[in-house]
């Protein structure tokens, strides 16, 4: 899946927006935001392993066949939210983010010598989250406004193949800039503009070798209308 089509077809919308809707409007309470674009999430350690054998010796111990590393590499995806103006300043959000990450395991260490060596396979990814965003309009600077954001959801992962589905939690907190770049008091749509997000993210369960929580960063742009 990819931002770029969903994003385009936004910004056409943006522009074709009648030049009277720019000026004279105030920001809109008590509607509805749709927001698309795109996001880099970047990578995390998924935790290490051994293949091990007892060994024949005394006292009793392991022997070391190999060893694995394995590791989420950073990706591009998507970064879909509907949000509903409660107040001027806090807008509550359900979101999607979708990406389709490599899974990277690093082979060393071979009892035989061989060559370490690198194994990917893809996953698709999902976060589906319930948000709030609070605008901290005393820190406007150049029509852009700061806010703060925190959520958590729940996290979908599938394996290459389709053959394994594992499930958990997704909790994040960030913050960004919005810009209105034409708002109206009339029409159906109310407000146009541009956003940018850096989150991170804290995923529970799901894919992982020792259970522990996992940690990534993500940073988001996308166009978000208002009706």
């Amino acid at each position: 899946m990819s931002a770029a089509p969903a994003t385009l077809a936004a910004l056409l919308v943006l522009w074709s927006v009648p030049a009277a809707a720019q000026a004279g409007g105030s920001r809109p309470t008590h509607r509805v935001e749709v927001s698309v674009g795109g996001l880099f999430l970047a990578g995390a350690q998924l935790g290490s392993e051994s293949a091990d054998l007892r060994a024949n010796r005394t006292p009793p111990g392991p022997f070391t066949l190999f060893t694995t590393e394995t590791r989420i590499v950073g990706s591009s995806g998507f970064d879909g939210r509907v949000g509903f103006w409660l107040t001027r300043s806090i807008v509550v959000e359900g979101g999607l983010v979708y990406a389709h990450p490599p899974v990277r395991t690093h082979v060393a260490g071979d009892v035989e010598g061989a060559e370490a060596i690198d194994l990917d396979e893809r996953l698709d990814q999902y976060f589906i989250d319930a948000s709030g965003s609070l605008m901290l309009d005393r820190w406007t600077f150049l029509d852009f406004v700061p806010f703060i954001e925190g959520g958590g959801g729940y996290l979908r992962q599938l394996h290459e193949g389709r053959t394994l589905v594992q499930t958990g939690q997704v909790y994040h907190v960030g913050g960004g800039l919005r810009r209105w770049l034409r708002t109206s008091d009339t029409g159906f749509i109310r407000a146009l503009g541009v956003r940018v997000d850096g989150r991170a993210y804290v995923l529970r369960h799901g894919f992982s070798f020792d259970e522990s929580p996992r940690s990534h960063g993500a940073i988001s742009g996308a166009v978000f209308v208002t009706f």
